[in-house]
């Protein structure tokens, strides 16, 4: 309950909510779809005459990194309505569904292919912001598109919103991503063989190891029973500029990675 700029109390999750069926068939079936061809399209170069096995990791990987997503809605407060989902795992009172395994797939691996690309050309500090920019963009708009949906949602207060998703959880997602994305980069780029396969391992963990600190000052301040505005606005607003200076410094990682740090 909000009092002005004071919010009262702590709401809980809300467990009864139901997931809208339209609206799930739509997202679970379109995405589905793009990750069966991202998926062809991996087999189809790693066992061609290629032998390229770059977006087969990625995917795999991608894949995996499914797993942080009850944690990271605990930490954001964020909900997928559990009754009528298609349900994959759940955890920490979080059903995960299994559209938002295709999401975090079309979310990781396209991504941190393109920054990986990017990086390997050199890309400059102008052109890094603009690739930021307009991948904030790109992925603010498919979730606030989710969310105008009906499948999932944030619960509770929460400030800075913008079309149903919170700045500072945009900015941890995409700290996750950059953070996954470094993990890859360097088991692709400097290992061989089948060690290359442990960013499948290595990218999620990079992932939720970010996620975490990036995250933390908004979600305590969003768990304080009683805060308002006065404290939860400066919190998230933390969390965001953590955010930023991350990914700013995950500029360098990529170039030092892609062997092009002398192109900076």
């Amino acid at each position: 309950m909000a009092i002005g700029t004071q919010y009262i109390g702590v709401e809980g999750r809300p467990l009864d909510a139901v997931m809208p069926a339209l609206p799930q068939d739509i997202v679970t079936g379109v995405t589905g779809v793009l990750v069966a061809l991202l998926y062809l399209y991996a087999l189809w170069q790693a066992f061609s005459a290629r032998r390229n096995d770059r977006w087969l990791i990625m995917l795999v990987a991608a894949t995996i990194t499914i797993l942080m997503e009850p944690f990271a809605c605990f930490m954001v407060k964020a909900h997928h309505p559990a009754i009528g989902a298609y349900v994959l795992l759940s955890g920490l009172d979080v059903t995960v569904p299994w559209q938002l395994l295709f999401f975090y797939i079309l979310y990781f691996a396209p991504t941190g292919a393109y920054l990986i690309w990017r990086a390997s050309k050199g890309v400059s500090a102008g052109g890094y912001w603009l690739d930021f920019l307009g991948i904030v963009l790109l992925l603010w708009g498919a979730e606030a598109l989710s969310i105008w949906m009906g499948v999932w949602f944030f619960y509770d207060y929460n400030p800075f919103v913008i079309a149903g998703l919170p700045i500072w959880v945009s900015l941890t997602n995409i700290s996750a991503v950059y953070a996954w994305s470094i993990a890859t980069a360097y088991c692709l780029d400097h290992l061989k063989g089948a060690a290359r396969w442990t960013a499948v391992l290595a990218a999620p963990f990079a992932a939720i190891a970010v996620y975490g600190p990036v995250s933390l000052s908004g979600a305590v301040a969003l768990y304080r029973d009683g805060a308002g505005f006065d404290v939860t606005g400066p919190a998230c607003a933390v969390s965001v500029l953590v955010g930023l200076a991350f990914v700013a410094g995950a500029r360098h990682l990529l170039l030092l990675s892609a062997g092009r740090l002398r192109s900076a």
